[in-house]
């Protein structure tokens, strides 16, 4: 039996943004996606509690060792990531079923390999994916991401994570499924500021502006997070909040809680693309006493996460 867990992930800033060639910051949550494979001797009809991931993986494994055939196995899924939140779950799974594949078929693998083969899968489920959902999940803690062009991204893991204390006051809260795609809101946005998609250079003095804002805070949030300023850092997560509330990706009724949150004295954004009319998926939220956010998401009568950020990314478990 091979057991492989992987981390969700989520935006920390620079949604929106990064469109149009600004920088953003991922990381890891601490709910996790377990995928094991176990050897089987049954020749047909290999059970799996996921056929449909069975169908895109096992063919990008295939063609990077060059196999005709796998041998039979069995496949078990274990998920603490809601489907559909933002939170990077297809990504988790594949580079789980990947670098379990690899074990059961005794290739000597690393990070780079997983990360390569994930990306390849997250292409399959999501058509032109940007990389830094696979990376941030395979890598763990901090990735910075930025694309310079449309062909060209730098995707870096950092050398150090979220500091200890502010790590473990984090809260997750899922608003729900936003009725908007993310393609629709990045649509709405680039209507909205007359730019023309995927432009690096941004004309339009307003938009901008508030681009240029976000690149500078997603920089300062670097140190910050160095200093484990816990001051700067509800500073800076409002700041960023109110940048995107400016652009139209937040729903009024997510509002209200973010209101309700800051006026505790913590701080919280969407994760994503937002939504304009209702849900907006996963907010983030901090507060130096995490049980204040979960009484708001309470109140709210939403589902909520009480997570550590900056994990361990992909790791064997047994």
């Amino acid at each position: 039996m091979i057991t492989i867990s992987a981390p969700g992930k989520i935006h920390l800033l620079g949604e929106h943004a990064v469109v149009y060639g600004k920088p953003a910051l991922l990381t890891t949550v601490g709910l996790r996606i377990a995928v094991t494979i176990t050897p089987s001797d049954i020749t047909s009809g290999v059970g799996s509690d996921s056929p449909e991931v069975r169908r895109v993986i096992e063919p990008i494994v295939k063609k990077e060792l060059k196999f005709k055939k796998l041998p039979p196995y069995t496949l078990k899924i274990e998920s603490q990531i809601p489907i559909g939140s933002g939170l990077g779950s297809s990504a988790a799974v594949s580079a789980c079923y990947i670098a379990a594949l690899l074990t059961l078929l005794k290739v000597k693998w690393d990070l780079e390999l997983v990360n390569k083969l994930a990306y390849e899968a997250e292409k399959v489920f999501h058509g032109n994916p940007s990389g830094a959902d696979n990376s941030t999940i395979v890598y763990g803690g901090l990735v910075w991401y930025r694309k310079e062009a449309p062909d060209v991204k730098i995707i870096h893991p950092l050398p150090f994570s979220i500091p200890e204390k502010l790590a473990k006051n984090f809260v997750l809260i899922n608003t729900g499924k936003p009725e908007e795609t993310t393609k629709a809101m990045v649509e709405m946005v680039s209507s909205k500021f007359n730019l023309p998609a995927g432009r690096q250079e941004v004309q339009n003095s307003k938009i901008r502006k508030i681009f240029d804002d976000q690149e500078r805070l997603v920089r300062n949030l670097l140190e910050v997070l160095k200093n484990a300023d816990e001051a700067e850092f509800i500073r800076t997560i409002r700041a960023g909040e109110k940048n995107l509330e400016s652009i139209g990706v937040c729903s009024p009724s997510v509002k209200k809680i973010i209101r309700q949150i800051e006026k505790s004295g913590g701080a919280a954004k969407i994760c994503g693309a937002g939504g304009k009319t209702k849900a907006t998926g996963i907010v983030l939220a901090y507060h130096k006493d995490k049980k204040v956010i979960e009484k708001i998401a309470e109140e709210f009568k939403l589902n909520y996460f009480s997570t550590e950020l900056g994990v361990e990314g992909l790791r064997l478990e047994t």
